[in-house]
């Protein structure tokens, strides 16, 4: 049993291995962990697979992204628990989540 960091618990569907969201082809997110965070200049939060994203288009300068956020960054994100990016944009700081994404976890 594989533990899901994002979700604090063992073999989480919601983070197996994804099909992409929003009709993107297989294959198009795969170089990105399953726990990863982007960070987008507007202090949104996606995750790999977003609709809102194009794969290609993050890196720096747009976007920021933690590979590996700590257990429970994602449910944490708000303006009292800002998530700073670690690679990409270091300077980009995550205060909010994709409503797209969040439905979806």
């Amino acid at each position: 049993m594989r533990y899901c960091e994002r979700h604090e618990m063992h073999n989480c569907a919601d983070c197996a291995p994804r099909t992409p969201r929003g009709g993107a082809p297989v294959g198009v997110w795969d170089g990105w962990p399953a726990a990863a965070i982007i960070v987008h200049a507007g202090g949104k939060a996606h995750l790999p697979g977003c609709r809102h994203i194009e794969p290609a288009d993050v890196r720096p300068p747009l976007y920021g992204w933690v590979p590996a956020p700590s257990a429970g960054a994602w449910r944490r994100l708000s303006p009292s628990s800002p998530l700073r990016a670690t690679h990409g944009n270091t300077e980009r700081v995550a205060v909010s989540r994709c409503m797209s994404c969040d439905a979806s976890r």
